[in-house]
């Protein structure tokens, strides 16, 4: 058997440097973030997470949300004093050095119908590397099982609409997405437009679609 001046086989140095290679290869992921469809699943769950605690929280307020994520994780549930509306903070699996909180805008509306006030509550969080990576987009799918008020019911088939119609340019998703929560911040009268017309609101975002709007 080959040996060196130390004794150690020439099959032992081969098996070592495999064997370094084989660890340097596995962790590479890790230190390049290279594994992108587990990125965009983990960034999806934490928005997931953001948008469960801000709908609760407008559910407990009856107030609009502007975003301010320290809010729900200092702020205690009504119905359970022993937690707070968010247990962490949450960033993008993609932020490298410079981490930025998710955006999140929250809209409640109470719905005067005869003598009944039904109370929407909607929410829109979206990563703060959209415009760099457009997959990291909730999906429609996720809010089927999430019992969504008529507003939200709104904002998910509009938001839909943005992510079809931008499909992999990131910085154009992301700037109709900040349009779409200024129509709300701004529009008094969003609710009732988009109420009374499916498309008025994405007519505001894609006149070209759509033609003009008043």
């Amino acid at each position: 058997m080959l040996r060196n001046q130390n004794g150690i086989s020439v099959y032992t140095v081969l098996s070592i440097i495999l064997f370094a290679a084989l660890i340097f290869v596995l962790a590479i992921p890790n230190f390049y973030n290279l594994d992108k469809e587990q990125n965009v699943e983990d960034c999806i769950n934490n928005m997931k997470e953001i948008w469960v605690a801000t709908t609760d929280y407008l559910r407990d307020t009856n107030q609009d949300f502007q975003g301010d994520l320290e809010v729900l994780r200092t702020s205690r549930k009504a119905a359970d004093k022993s937690s707070y509306y968010l247990a962490k903070a949450n960033y993008c699996p993609e932020t490298s050095r410079q981490k930025s909180e998710y955006k999140v805008y929250g809209k409640y509306i109470a719905d005067q119908i005869g003598d009944e006030v039904k109370h929407n509550y909607g929410v829109i969080v979206y990563c703060p590397n959209l415009a760099d990576f457009p997959t990291h987009f909730l999906p429609k799918i996720f809010y089927e099982n999430m019992e969504p008020t008529q507003l939200q019911n709104y904002m998910i088939d509009d938001l839909d609409y943005i992510n079809e119609e931008t499909g992999s340019n990131g910085s154009r998703k992301q700037e109709m997405v900040e349009k779409y929560i200024e129509i709300w911040q701004t529009d008094a009268n969003a609710f009732a437009k988009r109420k009374q017309d499916s498309t008025a609101l994405r007519a505001m975002l894609f006149p070209e679609k759509f033609g003009p709007t008043n």
